[in-house]
């Protein structure tokens, strides 16, 4: 199973995302896609604070800007303006 899988199944496996993530983020700390992903899965477990750890990692990561930074920022702040919810899907 993919791991953006686990954390979009009907039943989501989070810790078992997480784990992978982190994992990747072990061997590359700079890996925009396990960076913006790990937001991503921090935003649907509620820990906006982590998630913005991420986007800042990100920023660090993008020099002159990448997809995965903006995405990222994107799904923060639908988050800020919802109900704690991202309508993207994140």
């Amino acid at each position: 199973m993919a791991v953006s899988s686990l954390r979009k199944a009907p039943t989501p496996d989070f810790a078992g995302a997480e784990k992978f993530y982190d994992e990747a983020l072990r061997i590359d700390p700079r890996h925009r896609g396990a960076l913006e992903y790990s937001g991503e899965l921090y935003l649907q477990t509620g820990d906006l604070a982590k998630a913005e750890q991420r986007l800042a990692a990100l920023d660090k990561a993008c020099r002159f800007g990448c997809s995965e930074y903006s995405d990222l920022k994107k799904a923060i702040a639908q988050y800020k303006a919802g109900s704690g919810t991202t309508s993207s899907g994140y």
